[in-house]
């Protein structure tokens, strides 16, 4: 996993360039492609040496999509008008999570009778998703767009220019500190406290679905309150809640605040999604969110290891607290560095 999170974090910005640059639908599909080729080799050279190269094409082929599809979703939604932003976004978090959760549900129960099958489903998935991008999905947007070339001193005055991207970048940044290695570890937090592996996949899957789903709901409420509150709001009462995960010494709310956390999420998302999006050109637009990215995969790089080490140390719950608490600083330190963006709102 080390390997496939550095790949990410070396690969994350040019491969958001190539799509922007050279096309975004060729960029998903060599994405699938290249994910074939690394379950090929993951499964016929079960060796430590083809594991490693299988997760650096991997790595590839999750950056060479990780903008671009979102980008080329969002471009052919807005060019027909068919949704607003945060429908877009809504619906595409709904599916991600139970993509997820079905996804883990499926594999645990495959990988009961054999690791093989698991591969060889999802590479046949693979290939169906191959056939629907290359003669389902339209690409009106590319066809008219100038491709340009896009430098490092164009991304920086972009930023310095649109301040409301820059704030959203740096709040996810914020809250990602926390939330990443916190859900990396939730899983072994919960097997510590002897729930059975079979529960935590079934709790895992409802966690996942239904807080995508409720999150849908409860976005409605968001809709009476101010934009600014939200911002700022939304990501500290979510590590609040987060938090009462952590110091909670009931392990049934344990996971209700594990929930929480995860429903408030869903119910903002949209929200900072939209204000993103709005404020982005179609040529720069899988550039800015392979950056997004690649904010969180030197978070995962950085404090997944961090967040390990300390666990072994002072403990699961402790753990927990020291992380959301930097975060929730962040977060404030964050709202007064940009108060005059939050202004606007």
């Amino acid at each position: 996993m080390a390997v496939f999170q550095v790949t990410k974090l070396v690969t994350e910005l040019p491969t958001g360039y190539i799509a922007d640059r050279f096309g975004k639908k060729k960029s998903v599909i060599s994405s699938v492609l290249l994910e074939i080729i690394g379950l090929i080799i993951a499964l016929f050279s079960p060796t430590m040496l083809g594991f490693i190269f299988a997760m650096i094409i991997g790595g590839i082929a999750y950056t060479l999509s990780s903008g671009a599809l979102d980008a080329l979703l969002i471009e052919e939604m807005l060019a027909t008008k068919s949704r607003s932003l945060e429908q877009i976004n809504s619906v595409i978090r709904v599916l991600f999570y139970v993509g997820m959760g079905l996804s883990s549900l499926c594999a645990g129960i495959i990988a009961r009778f054999s690791f093989y099958w698991v591969y060889m489903i999802t590479i046949m998935i693979q290939i169906v998703l191959i056939y629907l991008l290359i003669a389902r999905l339209k690409t009106t947007i590319e066809q008219h767009e100038v491709k340009q070339i896009i430098r490092v001193n164009d991304i920086k005055n972009y930023l310095m220019h649109h301040q409301k991207i820059f704030y959203i970048l740096s709040v996810d940044f914020a809250y990602a500190v926390a939330f990443l290695p916190t859900e990396v570890f939730y899983v072994n937090y919960l097997s510590n406290q002897g729930i059975d592996i079979a529960i935590i996949g079934a709790l895992t899957t409802i966690q996942l679905i239904g807080s995508a789903i409720i999150g849908i709901w409860s976005h409605r409420l968001l809709k009476n309150i101010r934009i600014a509150h939200v911002l700022v709001g939304g990501p500290l009462i979510g590590l609040i809640a987060l938090l009462s995960f952590a110091i909670s010494p009931n392990i049934i709310l344990s996971i209700f605040f594990y929930i929480l956390a995860n429903v408030i999420f869903c119910s903002y998302a949209p929200i900072f999604s939209r204000i993103f999006h709005e404020h982005l050109e179609n040529n720069i637009r899988a550039t800015m969110m392979s950056i997004r990215s690649l904010l969180f995969a030197f978070v995962g790089l950085t404090m997944n290891p961090l967040f390990g080490y300390l666990i072994e140390n002072i403990g699961f719950q402790l753990t927990f607290v020291v992380g959301i608490i930097l975060s929730m600083f962040l977060i404030v330190i964050n709202s007064f560095i940009f108060k005059k963006v939050l202004a606007t709102y």
